[in-house]
C-alpha cells in the first residue's frame, strides 16, 4: 500500500492499491453517475479498441476509487478509464488498475478528484463541470440562467463574478468554488443583458464592451434601454451597430455620456 499527496485541490493523503483486473472482472466496477462523471463517447472508444487491438494494454491504466458517498455504500468506481474499460472489455484483454481510497472521504473531494483526472486527460466541457457541481446552488442557477439565455460561459462569469481576475474566475469556476459576488445585482444585469442582447453584433468582444459599460453606468435598465433605443434608431436609418470592437465600445461610451449626461 503506497501513500501519495494530492495537493491539486488540497486534500488529504490518498491511499492507492496497484493491481490487474481481467475482462470478466469489469463488471464489480460501478460506474460514476452520470452528473459527476462524462458521458462515455461511443467515438473514443472505438479510438482506444484499434489501439489496443495493434499495441496490446501494457499501458492502459484504469483508476478506480473506493468510496460510499455516492449512495452510503462503500464501492469500487470507475473514476478515469471508463472508455478504456469499454475498449478492453469488448476486445477481452486485461486492464491495469489503480484503486484509490481518500483520507477524507467526502462527496466534494470525490468530484474534486474526478474532474481533475479526467480534465488531465481530456479537457472537460463547461457542461461537464457544471453536472458534475450540480449539487452547489451556483451551479445550478448558473446552468439554469445559461440555458435560458443561450450566453456562453465566458459571459456568465463575467456577469456573475466580473469583480476578479479573469483567471480567478475560470479555475474557481472548475474547482468546484465559484461563489456570487452579489447575486441581487449580476443577476439584475443579467436580466438585462438578455434583453439588450438581440440588439447588439453577436460577438464575444460585443458582450464584453456591454458588461463593461454597465458596470460604468450602474444602473443596467437605463444603460440598456438607450442601447435598445439606439439600435432601433439605427435600424431606421438601414444600418446597426458596428461590428469593429473599438467603434463598437465608443459608440456605447457615447449613449452613456449622453443617457447620465456625463461631459
Amino acid at each position: 500500500m503506497e501513500k501519495t499527496i494530492f495537493n491539486s485541490t488540497q486534500m488529504a493523503t490518498l491511499i492507492e492499491i496497484i493491481s490487474q483486473a481481467k475482462p470478466k472482472e469489469y463488471s464489480k466496477y460501478s460506474m460514476v453517475p452520470n452528473n459527476h462523471n462524462r458521458i462515455i463517447d461511443e467515438p473514443q472508444v472505438k479510438v482506444l479498441e484499434e489501439s489496443y487491438s495493434t499495441f496490446g494494454t501494457a499501458s492502459a491504466v484504469i483508476k478506480v476509487l473506493r468510496t460510499s458517498v455516492f449512495d452510503g455504500f462503500e464501492k469500487d468506481y470507475i473514476i478515469d478509464g471508463q472508455h478504456s474499460v469499454r475498449a478492453g472489455s469488448h476486445l477481452n484483454l486485461p486492464l491495469n488498475v489503480i484503486i484509490v481510497k481518500l483520507h477524507e472521504d467526502t462527496l466534494m473531494n470525490a468530484i474534486k478528484y474526478i474532474v481533475l483526472l479526467n480534465n488531465t486527460a481530456k479537457a472537460w466541457s463547461s457542461n461537464n463541470y457544471v453536472k458534475a457541481f450540480y449539487h452547489i446552488p451556483e451551479y445550478k442557477i448558473f446552468d439554469e440562467c445559461m440555458q435560458k439565455s443561450n450566453l456562453t460561459t465566458t459571459d456568465m462569469l463575467q456577469i456573475f463574478m466580473g469583480g476578479a481576475s479573469k483567471d480567478y474566475e475560470v479555475k474557481a469556476f472548475k474547482n468546484g468554488e465559484m461563489k456570487f459576488i452579489d447575486f441581487n445585482d449580476s443577476y439584475e444585469m443579467f436580466e438585462n443583458v438578455v434583453k439588450v442582447k438581440p440588439y447588439i453584433p453577436n460577438k464575444a468582444f460585443a458582450r464584453r464592451s456591454l458588461y463593461k459599460i454597465l458596470r460604468t453606468a450602474k444602473d443596467y435598465k437605463k444603460m440598456c434601454n438607450a442601447i435598445i433605443k439606439s439600435a432601433k434608431y439605427l435600424a431606421k436609418a438601414n444600418t446597426k451597430f458596428s461590428e469593429n470592437e473599438q467603434d463598437f465600445y465608443t459608440h456605447l461610451m457615447e449613449i452613456y455620456r449622453a443617457e447620465f449626461k456625463i461631459k
